[in-house]
């Protein structure tokens, strides 16, 4: 697995088990990072929608080096969408840091697409 295929691999990884957490768990875990108990349903079907993306996962034992470019679109506006829902109130701060992880992992995969097309890896 290539550098590229591997910052997916990882982001995968991070989505499902953030998704398994949120699915199964939210309620145990949302008071340890300062977030209030929910028995809102959208926090298990955002959790479900997570679990969904092991397309990542798939995507980079593939090889799949279009997807990861196009990973990279959302994953870079993340941290700005995180940023404007809570300068505009509708988000808690405890949000940021979904939205720097996002954020950092479109980075990693951006970097790693440079650096394989500067060495010609497919």
């Amino acid at each position: 697995m290539n550098s590229v295929n591997k910052s997916i691999f990882v982001f995968g990884l991070y989505s499902l088990l953030m998704g398994i957490v949120l699915l199964f768990l939210s309620n145990l875990v949302l008071p340890m990072v300062g977030l209030p108990v929910s028995k809102e349903p959208w926090l298990h079907l955002l959790g479900f929608v997570l679990i969904c993306s092991y397309y990542y996962l798939q995507s980079a034992l593939k090889g799949n080096i279009d997807f990861a470019r196009y990973t990279i679109h959302t994953r870079l506006f993340a941290p700005l969408v995180v940023a404007f829902l809570i300068v505009t109130g509708k988000a808690d701060w405890h949000f940021l840091s979904f939205g720097i992880v996002d954020g950092l992992g479109g980075i990693w995969t951006w970097i790693e697409l440079k650096r394989n097309k500067e060495n010609n890896i497919k």
